[in-house]
């Protein structure tokens, strides 16, 4: 399964490689056909930060919310749904967000 260069028009990026080329900030990964620059697009940006929110929402919550000395549930309702943001961040841009053209230079 390979992905659509947005300048070239070929199938040129493998997942990994798709969900590695970064967000809207970043300069992005050049395309192995045409060597312009790609990145994830806005709706990426738009998932990482919805997911990223409720993350940080859910450790400000088990930050005033737990028991002192209960670990476990500062585990299970803080940091695991920091990591759960970034996997599932993660997967969105290997399998469902689209490429598009860097707009930031090197």
């Amino acid at each position: 399964m390979k992905y659509t260069c947005p300048h070239c028009g070929k199938k040129t990026f493998t997942p990994l490689q798709k969900a590695l080329c970064g967000g809207m900030s970043s300069s992005g990964k050049p395309c192995p056909a045409c060597g312009v620059r790609c990145v994830n697009g806005k709706l990426s940006l738009i998932v990482n930060s919805v997911l990223r929110f409720a993350a940080f929402v859910m450790i400000i919550i088990v930050y005033f919310a737990h028991e002192p000395g209960n670990k476990k549930q500062v585990l299970l309702f803080g940091v695991v749904p920091l990591i759960a943001a970034f996997v599932l961040g993660f997967l969105f841009d290997m399998f469902i967000g689209r490429l598009t053209e860097a707009i930031k230079r090197e």
